[in-house]
């Protein structure tokens, strides 16, 4: 073959490498990877049954009373979506759980043991949020028995994820919502004088200028931004985990829905005063005031894929492929 075909035909070393995909896309991919199916053996199935009755009867009145809690308390009835998208998380890495050895750990028993003990004991003095939370230990304790630590090492987050399904305590959600207010207040007032409006805070309530008067915005309890912190947070989690990206970008794209959630709730805040300043009061409670929140969901929504993003470009530009500029060693001895 010709020397000039031979050249021709060869790569360019000095192109730039392909393009890398984009990482944030969900995890259909794994629902696709080809993995020999593996049924599990009946009488696992038969113990996992068993084990499931056993668990309802022994949690019945749990899950009573968080049903009656997400029924009636509006800050509390995203958690009606907790335990379907943790099931979603099982769903996603099904096939990959189902194949992998199972190697009961007795540990688990020990954990399943001291679970039911807490649960009898919190029922019998009262103790209903601990009551809950042992929920998650008698499921750890039950995954690691029956199942193992393998795939433990997938199941500890769908587990721990119910976590945001249990009512905190009421001391713990006061302690929680009054800084949020005034956070909100706060934040509120100021972004106000963008609006043209004049205003500051006093506790958790803003004064506006409405004309001659200085009318007063209450932001009370519900306008903490604790159910937004909560839902939305809780829904950065799951994006996060069903993207195709380290453990680190995922445990950063879920803290940063913290701070998302705290200013998109003082823009809802600052929002409202606009409306009760030029629109009227009227306008800024009742079902309007509820659209407002639930509109807020896109402004967080965009700001948490711009933090994606972000994380991006931060990994482009830290992280440089020497390899991809420089060539092999290999290469450059062969030339």
């Amino acid at each position: 073959m010709p020397a000039s075909q031979t050249s021709s035909a060869s790569p360019d070393r000095g192109s730039a490498p392909p393009p890398t995909p984009l990482r944030y896309d969900y995890v259909a991919s794994l629902r696709t990877e080809k993995t020999p199916e593996r049924e599990l053996p009946g009488y696992v199935l038969a113990i996992i049954a068993v084990l499931a009755v056993f668990f309802y009867l022994l949690y019945r009145i749990n899950f009573e009373q968080l049903v009656h809690v997400w029924s009636t308390n509006p800050n509390f009835s995203q958690g009606f979506l907790i335990p379907v998208i943790s099931a979603m998380f099982i769903y996603l890495r099904w096939n990959t759980l189902r194949n992998l050895p199972i190697q009961p750990a007795y540990i688990g028993l020990a954990m399943l043991a001291f679970g039911v003990f807490g649960q009898v004991l919190f029922r019998i003095t009262g103790q209903e949020q601990f009551s809950d939370l042992s929920m998650l230990v008698v499921l750890f304790g039950l995954g690691l028995w029956l199942l193992g630590w393998q795939q433990m090492k997938i199941l500890w987050l769908p587990i721990c994820y119910l976590l945001f399904m249990i009512n905190p305590p009421q001391a713990l959600y006061v302690k929680l919502t009054t800084p949020l207010q005034s956070i909100a207040a706060s934040g509120g007032a100021h972004m106000l004088l963008l609006f043209g409006i004049h205003a500051y805070r006093e506790a958790t309530q803003i004064h506006l200028q409405v004309g001659d008067k200085w009318p007063s915005l209450n932001v009370a309890q519900a306008c903490s931004g604790i159910r937004m912190l909560t839902a939305f947070f809780a829904l950065a989690v799951a994006l996060a985990y069903s993207t195709n990206r380290p453990m680190w970008q995922k445990f950063t794209l879920s803290l940063c829905a913290l701070p998302i959630a705290i200013f998109v709730n003082a823009l809802r805040v600052t929002l409202s005063g606009v409306l009760f300043a030029y629109a009227g009061p009227e306008w800024a409670r009742g079902s309007t005031h509820a659209s407002l929140g639930l509109l807020m969901l896109i402004p967080a929504g965009l700001l948490q894929l711009g933090a994606a993003k972000l994380i991006d470009l931060f990994e482009a530009h830290l992280f440089v492929d020497d390899t991809a500029q420089l060539g092999h060693p290999a290469q450059e001895a062969g030339a």
